[in-house]
């Protein structure tokens, strides 16, 4: 089997509703489902692929779409063991003074103890966050939440009562997934749908589920540890089985976890989980209900010595369930029992705000270019507004004269700086000794025929940022005027 890795970057918003409701508060997922990428890649090969192709990529598990977890420095984010416990009253992980317990060690004879009376510590589970393979935590992802209105056809006004909002991915982050082939001839077909400017979730034809999809190398991944004595299953992703009657189960046999031997000691273990349906698009309704356990969740299975590192197990594996990961690092015991011998962090930086000339740098694509033409009209307007700022608050002599100027005067001057096509012409308006608007008449006597140059010097100073400099610097020398 092969893997293949790729990194999705939120260019927008992401909204991935966790449940099929359509009222009331609607929560986001905090990572995106590999049945996504199943579909970008669906939506443009399925009818190009031969039935048996077809069947091969999308629904055989033959090719398995991993679901996409935050990213910290090329380095994947695991959901949080659900094994690990903490002292309710200090449970922060990562900090200098927490400390982080194992439930499979956590026997009667060593339950820790509080230092102040010798009580017995009423620990928390750890059910949030992600871990990090360098021992980095990450308590929470990036959200955001936006209020939406329908639209009345009829008025074109806000639908009384339609009011509805958005929870979804903060824009910025990025997530890293994995492709497994058990097959190479369907790998080109694959990376060439996915890569590039790509929409998933809720809303795509709103502002929301713009992302980038890009191939990396390896990322950074926990490794294992050896035991001898019994293997910890870690669900990397949701899993989800069918006993022997065809019926769904919480109850995984040892076989189905991968292990042909052994057996679970369901004490030890720690198993969360969930129930829903997925929505069907083809036949408009939804599909049968899965009975699902969560990522994150931990079986101990006894008498059983490590063989394998990673494994896809159970049903949906082409969606990205079913993936597991034995005796991973985070779950390896210390010296002093029963605490956890991984060394757990502080919080990763990981929602790093990229800024938009850095995620459309490479782009070639309609989108990229209005992008980078959006950011040079940005750093234009910046620029612009700099610049007048420093030139109203320099406190020279020549700004205070000219700030006694009437304000009607500014405002003749903003007009023709409206109009004018370019900086010589605007010159040409202003400045000409037989007809310029400033070199004549009874304003010239008053006000500019000691100030002229002042002006003069300040519109040749600026004379890189356009005739737009010129109408903004006398809108707001009006207003200064009026101030004084």
């Amino acid at each position: 089997m092969k893997e293949e890795f790729y990194k999705c970057t939120l260019l927008s918003d992401v909204v991935l509703n966790s449940s099929l409701a359509t009222e009331g508060n609607m929560s986001t997922l905090d990572y995106i489902p590999g049945s996504n990428f199943l579909g970008i890649v669906a939506g443009k090969m399925y009818s190009k692929l031969k039935p048996e192709e077809a069947f091969d990529v999308f629904h055989s598990g033959l090719v398995s779409f991993g679901d996409a977890t935050i990213s910290s420095n090329e380095s994947i984010g695991y959901a949080m063991p659900s094994s690990l416990f903490m002292d309710k009253l200090n449970n922060e992980i990562g900090t200098d003074t927490s400390k982080v317990y194992l439930h499979h060690l956590l026997n009667k004879n060593n339950h820790p103890l509080r230092e102040t009376d010798q009580t017995r510590l009423q620990l928390k589970q750890q059910r949030a966050g992600y871990v990090f393979s360098d021992g980095k935590t990450l308590k929470s992802i990036k959200k955001n939440f936006a209020i939406k209105s329908a639209q009345d056809r009829k008025t074109r006004n806000s639908k009384d009562g339609a009011m509805f909002g958005f929870e979804s991915l903060g824009k910025g982050q990025e997530f890293i997934f994995s492709v497994c082939f058990k097959d190479d001839k369907y790998m080109k077909v694959v990376s060439d749908s996915l890569t590039g400017i790509q929409r998933l979730g809720k809303s795509k034809n709103a502002e929301f589920g713009q992302v980038q999809i890009q191939r990396i190398a390896n990322p950074a991944t926990i490794s294992s540890f050896k035991n001898e004595n019994y293997v910890l299953v870690y669900a990397q992703s949701n899993l989800c089985f069918n006993n022997e009657f065809g019926q769904s189960t919480f109850e995984p046999t040892e076989e189905q976890l991968g292990i042909s031997s052994g057996k679970i000691n369901w004490e030890k273990s720690q198993v969360r989980t969930y129930s829903y349906s997925s929505w069907n698009f083809k036949r408009n309704t939804t599909n049968s209900q899965r009975d699902c356990i969560l990522k994150g969740s931990v079986f101990y299975v006894e008498n059983r010595v490590l063989e394998n590192t990673s494994n896809q197990v159970g049903l949906h594996q082409a969606e990205g369930f079913g993936r597991i990961l034995y005796n991973p690092e985070f779950l390896k015991e210390g010296v002093e029992k029963p605490m956890a011998g991984f060394e757990f962090k502080q919080e990763a930086n990981n929602a790093l705000e990229k800024s938009s000339s850095e995620l459309v740098k490479d782009s070639k694509t309609v989108l990229g270019k209005f992008l980078k033409q959006q950011q040079a009209l940005k750093k234009f307007d910046l620029a612009i507004s700099e610049s007048i700022q420093n030139e109203i608050y320099s406190n020279s002599r020549e700004i205070q004269s000219l700030k006694k100027i009437s304000s009607s005067q500014w405002g003749g001057i903003r007009a023709y700086a409206t109009k004018a096509k370019d900086m010589d012409a605007l010159n040409n308006q202003l400045f000409n000794k037989e007809s310029g608007y400033l070199t004549h008449g009874v304003a010239y006597e008053k006000y500019w025929d000691k100030n002229l140059n002042n002006f003069k010097n300040v519109f040749d100073k600026n004379k890189d940022l356009g005739t737009v400099f010129i109408a903004k610097f006398a809108a707001e020398m009006a207003k200064e005027n009026k101030r004084s």
